[in-house]
């Protein structure tokens, strides 16, 4: 179809530049949301993405896009990761990930694809494609052609001006359900995308890096931030040479450190215009369609659509053309042997190119079909997201034709808002779908004009009624045929399941995110957006405002919350698109559906169950701890000599290191002295009672103004119960935790806290249990590191501390003085976090240098303890991630960190990670089997409340006994058959009117 001796590229021309490497993993990610039945071939080679990648080329080919055609086409492809950019920064493209197996044989086909449409694959080694479309669109704008470049990456934005325009290659094709706009961005575009025209985008994107490429840029600047500075300075030399002249901080702090980090960035993100190709540009201009080739070329692929349609239009019957011979061979199932197919028709039992030429060997450290995998999850998944083109669903007809439309699918992502967070308290608002990409609706159920009385609830116009829409999506959110999408579900379905509605089945993308990536980053919608789908979405406050002047989300315009709640089920779709299809070749799957997944429901039902609050008794406490701190105050103003405000960390830093001259003043960026927690421990521990007191004073305020003054407001008013709220996302290691109010830290070990803990109570006939692994991350540590004499302490039931101690002091258990004892078991717990010999000191109060030696006999008395934690730094220095005994990967992303204090710090981490991981692990696992348990029992007792180790339940008092030995047993069996432990786990549980007695 080319023609390389056609006329010169000039004026009038117009040429598409078309991102082939993009191109061929947004085909297959589209592929795999459809028909299976359409993605393979009669001998079950994959052709999903070939078949989509096929038609839409022959749509370029034919059509064009935005209403022009191509006078010349060139499709580009990535030859390899060894680009020069490797050279600058050898972790470019670090964090790829492998493809999907479906996908690997398909990379040499797209190739062959090409050729059949008469055009020749262009790459070029030691460069992107991305750089050889910067070196075509330059030369074609210097001719005085007009350029399109279609692609999904963003990078290539820099290049948009007066000619050269950028054009998403999702738009503008016909879905299910009619055409998707078609969106070209032209420099206004750019200027509303990076808030900067096309020549200050590599500036912007220095600043703010690329995830998918592993571009560092600068932490903690996003787009938004970016753009503003480079407005403010004109360039990001400029904005580095004057970086002390910023106000805020922590920016200009930011700024500065990694002002080379911000140089290099640039560097890799600026696109190389001038790359010798070996095919000259004037060599893509359009001829001919060569029908019999491309027939011959479908019908091998059996692509009947692409068949019928090219011989429609080339009035050529099929049925004269053969299937290319060399693309029938059952050997195409090798992506080997499809690499080496070449257009003069060779294969292997010819001379044939060097496999390494379309499929580069990793070894060598060029780009494999299996290290192409971050695009896996970029934005080249889906079509981009237009607001403008959601629906508003304002009646009972057009609710049933999305529901139908849904039902049809199989799939649907929704998004519900409420009026409050609380989804014990919340009424809903309104409720978008989704499903498919772009294709998104919004049913307002409860917005309101403001001004609400009795009589008038002030409900605006074009709304379903509440109970008439619930009742008609209940069938549908509880279809087991139809898989319910959604971000964090578990509020949502909380808030459904108070209107009888059961979500089955679901996926949720927090969790798949969180399964995947966790430790490497935030996994809020927003941010996955922005980070997968590069799509920042529309900002919440924009909708509701902040401080004094916010409104709730009722109050909002129904065309807004159209655009904003629409837009949020569409992003959960697409995420979900992405994300899901990761499962099974990063072998997460198992993961995800026994381990996160099923907790939704578990932490669903004892969130609505709550535990009942004694608010007198949390009353009297509130005075008792007022009166005890007026004394505090009375006391730490007689040792200071004078009166002073004990909250102001500047007068407590006067008083310690200005008046009275103690050691270890530190002062901070402010000039302040420092006045932490650290700082008083050592000086408590030296001997000053003031620094004493001042720790116990924060202490018993911060339990005063955090528990008994607080959780009263947090007594459900028609329950009489506190409903705490569980975040299964929210550290890297798996642990749970708690929030509104947050009950994970009231602490054990204090007087205070335990009296906070004889508030939460049992109602009348009933008791409440607690069952609490007994040092589960010891007994962790001994079976992975393999320690017999750990091993077999746990096994006899011994006291490990003393044990300890008894090994490493060489001091008999019976009689041993409880000083020896507590440095046993200081060691045994610091050991699980890595602790430093200067850490141990301060915690005992001993010399560094008798520190330094406890640990050295500590590890020569179990030296693998000491493998253990080498084998840690190895696997998170060489992988990024250490494993929980359950495959839960904890990313450590700052393992390559410049700072050698912050890899010390991860080193650190590492070791902890997989104990406290598999602890946390082991618990859901307890949680999950729990119910079903009780109830194959007979037993009603319920869970209500997790706190770290520890599990609160709420029984009958006629079933507490009963409940007792099953309780333990599914706990102390949980790990089963998973993991078979080599050390028992011990679980100590008691039933009694009040959480503290229970405990």
């Amino acid at each position: 179809m080319s023609n390389p001796d056609s006329k010169p590229i000039g004026p009038g021309d117009h040429v598409f530049l078309v991102d082939g490497s993009s191109f061929v993993f947004r085909a297959y990610f589209q592929s795999i949301n459809q028909d299976a039945k359409y993605n393979y071939r009669s001998d079950g080679l994959p052709t999903g993405a070939i078949r989509l990648f096929s038609t839409k080329l022959y749509q370029f080919v034919r059509e064009g896009a935005v209403g022009i055609k191509p006078t010349h086409l060139a499709i580009l492809f990535d030859k390899t990761e060894d680009t020069f950019r490797k050279e600058i920064y050898p972790d470019y493209k670090g964090t790829r990930r492998d493809p999907p197996d479906d996908l690997v044989p398909q990379f040499p086909m797209m190739r062959e694809a090409v050729r059949a449409f008469g055009l020749e694959p262009i790459e070029k080694d030691g460069f992107e494609a991305d750089d050889l479309i910067a070196t075509f669109a330059v030369e074609a704008e210097k001719a005085g052609a007009d350029v399109l470049i279609i692609s999904s990456d963003k990078d290539l934005m820099q290049l948009v001006s007066d000619h050269v325009q950028f054009y998403d290659f999702e738009s503008g094709t016909k879905g299910r359900k009619g055409y998707r706009p078609e969106r070209r961005i032209d420099v206004d575009g750019v200027i509303d995308y990076f808030g900067v025209p096309p020549d200050r985008v590599i500036d912007v994107q220095a600043l703010v890096g690329d995830t998918s490429d592993n571009v560092p840029g600068v932490p903690g600047i996003g787009i938004k931030t970016a753009s503003a500075l480079i407005k403010e300075y004109g360039d990001l030399k400029t904005l580095l040479d004057r970086a002390e002249e910023i106000k805020q901080p922590k920016r200009r702090e930011t700024l500065i450190q990694y002002a080379d980090q911000a140089r290099m960035s640039k560097q890799l993100v600026t696109l190389d215009r001038d790359v010798e190709s070996d095919t000259p540009l004037a060599a893509t201009r359009v001829g001919e369609l060569d029908a019999e080739r491309l027939i011959a070329f479908a019908k091998a692929m059996e692509l009947t659509t692409l068949v019928k349609r090219v011989g429609e239009a080339s009035e050529i019957d099929p049925n004269t053309v053969d299937a290319d011979p060399r693309l029938k061979s059952e050997k195409l199932h090798d992506a080997t042997y499809a690499a080496r197919l070449m257009p003069s028709g060779k294969t292997e039992d010819e001379p044939a190119q060097a496999v390494a030429e379309t499929v580069p060997d990793k070894a060598n450290g060029a780009l494999t079909p299996a290290s192409q995998a971050a695009s896996a999850a970029g934005a080249s998944l889906s079509p981009p997201i237009d607001t403008s083109g959601y629906e508003t669903i304002a009646d009972g007809a057009a609710l049933a034709a999305w529901i139908d439309a849904a039902t049809e699918r199989g799939r649907v992502a929704l998004s519900v808002e409420a009026n409050g967070a609380d989804p014990m308290q919340a009424d809903i608002v309104g409720i978008a779908l989704a499903t498919a990409p772009g294709k998104a609706a919004y049913l307002p159920l409860g917005h309101r004009n403001g001004e609400t009385d009795l009589l008038d609830p002030g409900l605006l116009p074009g709304q379903v009624p509440v109970d008439a829409a619930l009742a008609a999506l209940k069938p549908l959110f509880e279809d087991p045929a139809v898989l319910k999408i959604a971000h964090n579900l578990k509020p949502t379905r909380l808030l459904l399941a108070r209107h009888g509605i059961d979500v089955v089945p679901y996926d949720d993308t927090i969790l798949l995110a969180y399964t995947l990536d966790a430790g490497k980053g935030g996994v809020g919608l927003a941010e996955l957006s922005e980070r997968w789908l590069q799509h920042v979405p529309i900002p919440r406050k924009e909708l509701t405002g902040t401080g004094k002047s916010a409104i709730g989300f009722a109050e909002i315009p129904i065309d807004k919350a159209t655009a904003y709640t629409a837009e949020s089920a569409d992003m959960a779709l697409r995420v979900w698109m992405n994300l899901k299809a990761r499962l099974v070749p990063e072998h997460m799957t198992n993961l995800y559906e026994t381990l996160e997944r099923p907790m939704v429901p578990v932490l669903a039902r004892m969130e609505e169950r709550g535990i009942e609050v004694d608010r007198q008794s949390l009353s009297r406490l509130s005075g008792e701890f007022a009166q005890k701190l007026g004394g505090l105050e009375d006391e730490i103003h007689q040792l200071a000599g004078e009166p002073f405000n004990i909250g102001s960390p500047k007068q407590l830093g006067d008083i310690l290191f200005g008046k009275f001259g103690l050691p270890g003043g530190k002062k901070t960026k402010t000039g302040a002295w420092s006045t932490g927690a650290d700082v008083l421990d050592e000086l408590a521990a030296s001997g000053v009672d003031l620094a004493a007191r001042i720790l116990d004073w924060r202490q018993l305020s911060k339990l005063k103004s955090t528990y008994t003054d607080l959780l009263p407001g947090f007594i459900h008013p028609e329950t009489g119960r506190i409903h705490t709220q569980y975040a299964l996302a929210s550290t890297s290691t798996g642990r749970l935790s708690s929030y509104e109010p947050n009950l994970q830290n009231i602490p054990i070990r204090t007087e205070a806290g335990r009296r906070i803990r004889t508030a939460f109570v049992a109602p009348a006939g009933r008791k409440l249990i607690s069952a609490d692994y007994s040092q589960i991350e010891l007994r962790i540590l001994a079976h992975i590191a393999d320690i017999p004499e750990l091993k077999q302490a746990f096994a006899e039931g011994l006291d490990i501390h003393a044990m300890t101690a008894s090994e490493m002091f060489g001091v008999p258990v019976e009689g041993m003085p409880r000083e020896v004892r507590n440095r046993a078991k200081a060691i045994n717990f610091g050991i699980i976090y890595g602790i430093s010999a200067f850490g141990l000191s301060n915690q005992l109060s001993i010399p560094r240098e008798e520190a330094s030696a406890y640990i050295k006999r500590y590890f020569e008395r179990f030296p693998g303890i000491q493998a253990y934690m080498d084998a840690m730094k190895t696997q998170v220095r060489e992988h990024g991630y250490v494993e929980t005994l359950f495959g839960r990967k904890v990313h450590f992303p700052q393992i390559k960190s410049g700072k050698p204090a912050e890899r010390a710090f991860v080193e650190r981490a590492s070791i902890n990670a997989p104990i406290q991981g598999s602890a946390a692990d082991i618990i859901r696992r307890a949680m999950i089997r729990m119910e079903p348990a009780l109830a194959d029992a007979g037993l009603s007792a319920r869970m209500l409340l997790q706190v770290h180790d520890e599990l609160v339940f709420e029984a009958p008092d006629e079933e507490v006994e009963t409940s007792l030995p099953v309780i333990r047993e599914v706990m102390a069996r949980a790990a089963e058959p998973a993991a078979w432990l080599t050390v028992p786990l011990q679980v100590d549980a008691a039933a009694a009117e009040n959480w503290d007695e229970a405990h």
